[in-house]
């Protein structure tokens, strides 16, 4: 029943996101046929004229790729990762054949090297040609075509960024060959890349599950601050479906993990200790990796900018409120939180007059029906009466300056 109710999910899944697949095909020199595929663009693709999307290349066409496109868009809708283009390749009839190796060596054989190099230089250029597509790639296979994969990381500079390994069926020489790569050469390279893969011991044979975790723990080995693996164990995953079905959100939220707003274990690990010019620069670097990683032109969240407020508040007398309004007053400048933290910064510093202004630029650009315009135009009043005991008192001045004023008016 459970699996016959995830195959009902899949199909209403499917159903909302097929009309945006559509099929392409190449006439294909390395594998001398026409190969075709599928490609799922993004919601608003056509009307965005100017953003550019990260691409996933599924192995497969159907479920696997289906499961990897319901989540792109689960996802996206939540903010919790960019946008995708999805491209499936057809392989109803050839997976065996387009993923076979040498059993010996693990190696692949001549008909694998072909749909390597397909992958590598007729479908890739193809959708860099095509379509709006930004330098993060990902790839993500299952079983074998999971082991196939892995096969890209010899290159001297990956081609894929993130690689998706869903119950991998590792070859018997597959540790030596991966060995062979020298991964840790990729902590030299200026770019970043995730490898994810899952597994369940009730799915797969003893010797299987035993070789993927000895390449789980030599690939954790490597220190580079740019290369993140994470091998997952479901000892009580109740399907193999069920399993695969669980890997592509856990693998999303790894190699997605950037793209998200701050997280409270983010905020604990990297922010709350930072003195607020460095918070600052975090927010604003944060932001620079997203577009440079992803190609997102995102804009900084609010949810980011009010995650490191207490500190840029609450640290060194407020100091640097100026820096983050005029931070804030720079990517949205119809705001009023900008102008907000400006006034702020000059009322701590008893700059009342300058506060005034700033808190009176705030509350202009407030929408009258905001729930909030009355209770921020109190910190006009406050500043205007701070303002006010700061004038002298003419009933109370020294003497000496009465008898002044008075030998003027005998003159």
């Amino acid at each position: 029943m459970k699996y016959l109710s995830l195959v009902f999910a899949f199909c209403i899944s499917f159903s909302s996101f097929s009309q945006e697949v559509i099929t392409k095909s190449i006439d294909s020199k390395e594998l001398k046929r026409k190969r075709s595929f599928k490609i799922y663009l993004p919601k608003n693709y056509k009307k965005d004229l100017t953003a550019n999307y990260p691409l996933a290349i599924v192995l497969g066409n159907q479920y696997l790729f289906d499961l990897y496109v319901g989540n792109a868009k689960l996802f996206a809708n939540v903010d919790k990762a960019p946008r995708q283009i999805v491209v499936g390749i057809d392989m109803e009839k050839t997976y065996a054949k387009d993923i076979s190796i040498v059993e010996a060596t693990n190696m692949l054989t001549s008909r694998s090297s072909h749909f390597y190099n397909f992958i590598k230089h007729e479908l890739i250029p193809y959708m860099e040609a095509n379509f709006k597509t930004s330098p993060f790639m990902s790839i993500t296979g299952e079983g074998k075509g999971a082991n196939f994969l892995t096969h890209f990381l010899k290159e001297p500079e990956p081609i894929f960024n993130a690689y998706i390994c869903a119950t991998p069926e590792f070859a018997k020489y597959a540790p030596q060959i991966i060995n062979s790569y020298t991964l840790s050469r990729l902590g030299k390279i200026d770019n970043t890349y995730y490898i994810y893969a899952s597994n369940s011991k009730k799915q797969t044979t003893e010797e299987l599950y035993d070789r993927y975790s000895e390449i789980g723990t030599f690939l954790s080995s490597f220190n580079a601050e740019n290369f993140h693996v994470n091998f997952d164990k479901f000892e009580s995953s109740p399907s193999f479906l069920a399993t695969i079905s669980e890997t592509i959100p856990r693998a999303f939220t790894n190699m997605f993990s950037l793209y998200s707003k701050i997280s409270k274990g983010e905020y604990e690990k990297n922010v709350k200790d930072l003195d607020p010019l460095d918070a600052i620069k975090y927010l604003e670097k944060k932001y620079l990796d997203i577009q440079y990683l992803y190609g997102a032109n995102l804009n900084v969240r609010l949810d980011d900018i009010y995650a490191i407020e207490g500190i840029v508040m609450d640290k060194m007398d407020g100091d640097y409120l100026r820096v983050l309004g005029d931070f804030v007053m720079i990517k949205y400048p119809d705001l009023h939180l900008g102008d907000y933290y400006v006034g702020k910064f000059h009322e701590l510093g008893k700059d009342y007059e300058k506060a005034d202004f700033y808190y009176k630029a705030a509350y202009g650009k407030m929408n009258p029906s905001d729930p909030n315009t009355d209770s921020f135009y109190e910190n006009i009043k406050r500043v205007n009466d701070l303002m006010g005991s700061q004038k002298p008192d003419e009933e109370n001045l020294p003497e000496e300056d009465n008898e002044e004023e008075e030998k003027e008016e005998d003159k």
